[in-house]
């Protein structure tokens, strides 16, 4: 049976700029990949490419195409507002991610940690709901919802570009992305709204943006992963969980 990797993320775009090259990589490996995105992004600037009102529906074009880049199988979205996560209704939300973890039943899931990397009000959002959602997966309520399942490993991605060399070192995974950097890239690109974004990565120190090409960094939650761990490889010591 394949390996599940679920991404919990705000919007078109938090894929691949965060994660873009550990995606590629456990897509070629063979790990089935679903994402799932709070949003279409369409409180977004349109950089001179549509309507403010077709940036939704822009956004979900561009993340698609992206994820044919990166092996993404499967995207799913939850319907809210670009902005709006927040303050959607709680328990609604949850709920949604409780049906997707129990379905999907992922070894690894990788959402933003509480900081949301930016500090994007949404991306704060999705990791809470997203542990919310992980906790309450795995109890023996609401049966209606799927079969109850405890999640092998919850990990955030961290911004490595915005690290120390020291909160680098404290990392509990550091991924080597090189080999997958060009794919990474081409990801990126796909979301042609972000040229914004681009741009400040195109102004940071080379070192840095070498880095950014060729490392991601990862946070692993010590309570709410039945099996935490540290090292190079998310599913490591995940061999032979079973359902």
């Amino acid at each position: 049976m394949a390996k599940q990797m679920l991404l919990i993320f705000a919007h078109p775009d938090d894929e691949s700029f965060a994660l873009g090259g550990t995606i590629a990589k456990y897509a070629e490996q063979g790990v089935n990949i679903t994402l799932v995105a709070a949003t279409k992004g369409e409180a977004g600037k349109v950089a001179g490419i549509c309507k403010p009102e077709d940036l939704g529906s822009i956004r979900e074009k561009e993340l698609r195409n992206a994820a044919g880049v990166l092996g993404i199988a499967n995207i799913i979205f939850l319907g809210y507002r670009d902005k709006d996560v927040p303050s959607a209704p709680p328990l609604e939300i949850v709920e949604k991610l409780v049906r997707i973890i129990r379905d999907v039943r992922p070894q690894v899931i990788i959402t933003f940690g509480a900081d949301g990397s930016s500090g994007h009000r949404d991306h704060r959002a999705i990791h809470h709901y997203t542990k919310a959602a992980v906790q309450f997966a795995k109890e023996q309520i609401e049966l209606d919802w799927g079969t109850p399942y405890t999640l092998p490993r919850l990990c955030y991605v961290r911004p490595g570009w915005r690290l120390s060399a020291d909160k680098l070192l404290e990392a509990d995974y550091t991924i080597s992305v090189s080999v997958w950097a060009e794919r990474k890239w081409q990801a990126i690109l796909e979301h042609q709204t972000q040229a914004g974004s681009r741009q400040r990565f195109e102004r940071l120190e080379e070192k840095v943006k070498q880095d950014y090409l060729s490392q991601e960094y990862y946070q692993c939650d010590q309570v709410l992963s039945s099996v935490p761990g540290r090292g190079k490889d998310l599913f490591e010591g995940l061999e032979r969980m079973e359902d």
